[in-house]
């Protein structure tokens, strides 16, 4: 025998082997009758052959598979990408300095006048609208007035007030003139209680003409009430804080409400630590004393 028929009887033989080997991995177990003609057809891969599930249709030869034209890829279709915050400022012509204050003292003229919770303007004694800077570089932003702050109609003067005072100038050794602070709400809810979501939604259109008019750099919202109606979130301080976030276009940070530091002093670290991200930011810094 010549040596090319040998080595083709090998190689015969080698794919023989391998066939069966694959067949037993693939659970063939015995040897079919002497009735059933088996063709051995050599292997030139070393992939074994794949044996179809019953029930399934078979796969079609990988000739006629290679002669269709690939799939084409579907793409889905593109969605909107819709701002996580508000960033509608930048829509509002820029209200000049000098037409501030003006403007801002015909916005709570306006506000002195809204009945539209009529609940509220039967029991305050008068509407808290704000107090500070018309050109701040920062707005402080709170939930509602109180008790002090509806008798005075000035906002942040009871004990919260003092607290917000000492973060402002002992903390950033600003003073209040400079900011500019003013709440959610208006009106003093009857015993101070949680504002209720139609009163947020009636009053957040004048604080937004508040903040378009202003144009602060910066905002701090003060508490759940601010933080939520202003980022339209249903997050925690907890997990808003720390952190910076936009709203009205407007870079800005969240921290607790002095009241909330009032019933819980070991805020006040955290609080601490938020003011001064915001200090970094306004390229503010502290005075010597750091503790509030």
């Amino acid at each position: 025998m010549s040596h090319e028929r040998r080595e083709e009887r090998d190689g015969l033989a080698r794919a023989l082997r391998q066939t069966l080997e694959s067949l037993r991995r693939s659970g063939l177990d015995r040897v079919p009758s002497a009735r059933t003609v088996v063709s051995v057809v050599p292997v030139v891969s070393a992939t074994p052959p794949r044996l179809e599930e019953p029930g399934k249709t078979p796969a079609k030869p990988l000739q006629e598979v290679e002669r269709q034209p690939p799939p084409r890829p579907v793409r889905p279709a593109a969605l909107p990408v819709k701002p996580l915050f508000k960033d509608v400022a930048s829509a509002n012509p820029a209200v000049p300095v000098e037409e501030r204050a003006e403007r801002l003292a015909d916005l709570a003229r306006e506000v002195a006048s809204c009945i539209q919770c009529p609940l509220l303007a039967s029991t305050r004694t008068q509407t808290v609208f704000g107090a500070g800077s018309p050109t701040a570089r920062l707005m402080f932003i709170g939930e509602a007035p109180g008790a002090d702050e509806d008798r005075t109609g000035a906002p942040f003067v009871g004990r919260a007030g003092q607290l917000l005072t000492d973060m402002i100038t002992k903390g950033m050794g600003l003073t209040r003139d400079e900011v500019y602070i003013a709440n959610v709400l208006k009106s003093r809810p009857p015993e101070n209680r949680a504002p209720l979501p139609d009163e947020i939604a009636h009053c957040l259109p004048f604080l937004e003409r508040q903040i378009d008019i202003i144009r602060p750099d910066f905002l701090c919202l003060l508490g759940k009430t601010a933080a939520g109606a202003l980022l339209e979130t249903a997050l925690s301080i907890g997990r808003l804080r720390g952190r910076w976030h936009r709203c009205r276009g407007v870079p800005t940070i969240v921290t607790y409400h002095p009241s909330y530091l009032l019933r819980t002093p070991s805020g006040k670290k955290e609080a601490w630590e938020d003011l001064q991200i915001l200090m970094k930011a306004m390229g503010i810094t502290p005075p010597a004393r750091k503790k509030i």
